[in-house]
This record gives C-alpha cells, structure tokens and sequence, in this order.
C-alpha cells in the first residue's frame, strides 16, 4: 500500500516547484502573444517579414508552449537547473554586461557599412513587435534545436560546468540562427555569421549557467538598445 502512495506524494511535493521555476516564461509568453495580438489587429504588417503572413500571435503562442517543452527537456537532461534568486540576478547582470559590445558592435557596422532600410520599424510599433519575436527566436533558434540534440544524442549533463559536453551541443546549435538569417537575405551578410553565431553561444552558455531568464534578457536588451533605441535613431538620422 505504501509503495503506491509515496511516489504519489513525491510527484505532488515537486509539482508546485517544478510549475513554479516556469512561472516566468509563461508569463512573458503571455505578454508576448497579447503584443503580437495587439500590434496584428492595429493592422500592422510588421510581422509579416519575419512570419510570412502567418498569424502572428497564433505563431507567438506556439514558440512560447514549445520553448516550455524544450526547457523541461533540457532541465530533465540537467542542461540548467533552477537557479537560486541570488545565482539569477548575478546572470542577469552578467547578461546586462555581455550584451553591450554586441549592441555596440551592431551599431558601428551599421554606421560605417549601413544595414537595409527595413532592418528596423518605427515607434510605437517596435516595442510590441520586438518583444514577441525574441520569444519567438529563443524558441526556433535555439530551444528547440538544443533540445532535440540533446535528445538524439542521448547527452545527460551535470552540475554547471562549461565542458567538453556542453560545448558539443552548443557549438552546431548556435549556428541555426546565422544560417537561417543568410538564408532569408540578412544585410552584411560576413558581420552577420559572426555577429550572431557569436551571440548564440553567449546566450546557450548563459542558460547553461544561470537559466533562463537571463539566456531571454540577453537578447531582450540586446533587441532594445540595436532594434528599438538605435533603430528609432537610424531611420530618423540615416533616412
């Protein structure tokens, strides 16, 4: 009789923790698919560069389910565990300061080689658009392809070291998003590749090691100091 009951107990003691360190990504998914709602039903078209005419909160709140998927895949495969609330604001900050010379980087190629027009969108649509799409990014670009190899692979990671280990899943992971950009016709195509492969290892080592969150502020901040701050600048200056 006990040993039917006590796993039972077990899975409810852990259930509250386990829905509890996913509080905060389903609350940004939230937030992002009503953005998308909003900005679509204003009648803007700016998702469409990026969707190709689909729905954009409909593909906003897919990214934010499976981006779930994938982090309890990944957690189950100790690629990041739950970080305690001191470990989460030094990421954050670590985060903060990563992102910097990847903005700043961003905006001298724009200045001395000029990226396409269309790179940006104006205000007050930009601070809707870009959020969503961030969630969007994280999922595709990185979530998903990290967790289905981890999974082909069979890898099983402990603790938090950047090891050998890691760095076999992180390396060809980070290279879907650059890959995908060139495909699509990315301005600066050469400053790109690097640029965001770059970029993608920063943000998987930052989920390896702090989680999540500050994996997603990583290229929250970044989006808005290149795409809404500087790209506000820009199409004002420049054009």
């Amino acid at each position: 009789m006990s040993m039917g009951v006590t796993p039972t107990n077990e899975m409810r003691k852990r259930w509250p923790s386990r829905v509890g360190r996913y509080r905060p990504w389903v609350a940004i998914s939230v937030a992002a698919t009503a953005s998308a709602a909003l900005l679509h039903l204003s009648g803007d078209s700016s998702f469409d560069r990026f969707l190709g005419g689909a729905p954009p909160a409909l593909v906003v709140a897919a990214a934010g389910v499976a981006g779930l998927a994938a982090l309890d895949s990944l957690e189950r495969r100790g690629f990041w565990d739950r970080a305690c609330r001191s470990r989460t604001v030094h990421g954050l900050a670590v985060a903060s300061v990563a992102l910097l010379p990847f903005a700043a980087a961003a905006i001298v190629a724009d200045l001395v080689a000029g990226f396409p027009r269309e790179t940006n969108v104006f205000w007050p649509q930009a601070w809707l658009l870009y959020p969503a799409i961030a969630l969007v990014a994280e999922a595709a670009f990185h979530l998903l392809p990290l967790a289905g190899l981890a999974w082909v692979t069979g890898s099983q990671l402990h603790g938090r070291r950047i090891d050998a280990r890691t760095m076999a899943l992180v390396l060809p992971v980070a290279a879907v998003e650059p890959v995908v950009q060139i495909a699509l016709g990315t301005g600066l195509p050469a400053f790109t590749v690097v640029h965001v492969y770059a970029f993608g290892v920063v943000q998987l080592l930052l989920l390896r090691r702090y989680g999540y969150l500050p994996m997603l502020w990583f290229r929250l901040g970044y989006y808005l100091l290149w795409h809404i701050l500087w790209g506000a600048a820009r199409l004002e200056l420049l054009y």
